[in-house]
């Protein structure tokens, strides 16, 4: 069956996404369709794909994890909710295993949790210095750029990225989230930071080859002169030696899929993966966790009282606030998930949000409780491509609140929350202004 294949009486089903998906709150459609049911068949994005929604855990778990269910054959009919809307088949968000484990494995060590650690006074100290500037401006502020400038100032941090480009670094990679809106600036910013990106690894490798020369020399003196490595400098390693495996190997029996080495193409893609996941859906839930703190006064002041409590905090509020979508996945043969069977071609589609208030997993779910006892969940996924910064997210959330609760106890809402407007067409919705006082 092909993905691109209709079923009968496709009017008879509703069209998703739904008005109220990417809104911060969970869709009052998907959550009355999760009462009915574990999945339900609706008709999706532009072209009114007939699809499956699963709106329960226990199937979204299973299907997120089985090998059945294929991202790259999506890219079969130009899938919508996409990061920018511009799926680039090199990457990593777009990649099944053998392919994806073999790209995926480069970058694991540069965010293994001890690394991540190490960046925590990096990322409570930027957290800190952007809120001094803003509590040296004028009030009302805007607490959105707060929320989305530390994110993108880490990853480029990580990366390598110079102070002096990371603006226009952060004015490119939005516009890809803007495709909705201008479709010429996404594909201009798109071609500017794959441009960038390129000279970036070229300049850093050049580098590396110089500092490897001056280590050598210094070597002999006595002297160690190599630099602390990066992340681009842990993707490199991986990828340098990959290559030199390649070699050592040549003329031998064919290699194994895992041994095939990284090509620039991927290398590049590789790292704009990297820069765009790292900054765009952080930066959407921290808005979306200020502005329900700060809408519930009471939770606001309990997390300024308690700030012992702030890891199980931390993990409630990213379970209250998961990202909206995974990405579809197309079955590659017939799956039975238990109350029912996706057919092989069939497209299926997990909204995350519909998973973090399952009844099943979450007793009273629509509560925001920051006390509660945290619990396994599928806020960064599941399965291979579970999210590799999940560990890089919750550090950002949780340096940004304590430091906003030291520095700004008596932080509140400018206007009515019910005055906020909302993005509703971006990867994960979000205000498009948070004006504070305080």
């Amino acid at each position: 069956m092909s993905v691109t294949e209709t079923v009968q009486n496709t009017q008879d089903i509703p069209s998703f996404p739904f008005p109220d998906t990417f809104l911060p709150h969970t869709s009052t459609r998907i959550a009355e369709l999760a009462r009915q049911g574990p999945a339900t068949r609706v008709r999706f994005g532009p072209s009114q794909l007939p699809i499956w929604l699963i709106v329960r855990t226990a199937p979204a778990r299973a299907m997120l994890a089985d090998p059945r269910f294929s991202r790259t054959r999506t890219l079969d009919f130009n899938p919508p909710l996409t990061a920018g809307q511009i799926p680039d088949p090199n990457s990593l968000l777009w990649l099944d295993p053998p392919a994806h484990t073999r790209i995926r494995r480069l970058v694991n060590a540069g965010f293994a949790h001890r690394r991540i650690e190490r960046m925590r006074p990096f990322v409570r100290a930027t957290a800190h210095a952007r809120i001094d500037a803003m509590l040296a401006a004028d009030t009302p502020a805007d607490l959105r750029p707060l929320a989305f400038h530390l994110p993108i100032e880490v990853i480029c941090h990580l990366l390598g990225v110079p102070d002096l480009d990371r603006e226009k670094v952060r004015t490119w990679s939005e516009s890809l989230f803007r495709f909705h809106l201008d479709p010429q600036a996404a594909a201009a910013g798109l071609g500017a930071l794959y441009g960038y990106l390129g000279n970036l690894v070229r300049t850093r490798r050049e580098a590396r080859s110089t500092t490897v020369s001056a280590a050598t020399d210094g070597l002999h003196n006595g002297v160690n002169s190599a630099e602390p490595q990066g992340l681009l400098d842990v993707i490199l390693d991986a990828y340098e030696e990959s290559l030199r495996d390649a070699s050592t190997s040549a003329g031998e029996t064919s290699p194994e899929a895992g041994d095939v080495p990284l090509t620039e193409t991927e290398l590049h893609s590789l790292t704009m993966t990297l820069l765009i996941g790292g900054f765009e859906t952080t930066a959407g839930v921290m808005s979306n966790v200020l502005t329900t703190l700060l809408d519930d006064r009471s939770q606001w002041e309990w997390l300024v009282a308690n700030p012992d409590g702030m890891p199980d905090a931390v993990e409630e509020l990213l379970r209250y606030h998961p990202l909206s979508m995974t990405f579809p996945r197309v079955a590659t043969e017939d799956v039975d998930l238990g109350d029912f069977v996706v057919r092989a071609g069939e497209v299926v589609v997990v909204p995350l949000a519909a998973m973090s208030r399952d009844p099943a997993v979450f007793p009273d779910p629509d509560r925001l409780d920051l006390t509660r006892t945290p619990v396994p969940n599928l806020t960064f996924g599941h399965g291979p491509h579970h999210c590799i910064g999940a560990h890089l997210a919750r550090v950002e959330l949780t340096e940004l609140l304590t430091a906003l609760i030291e520095k700004v106890p008596d932080l509140r809402l400018a206007v009515p929350a019910a005055d906020l407007r909302y993005e509703v067409k971006a990867p994960i919705g979000r205000p498009e202004a948070l004006p504070v006082t305080w």
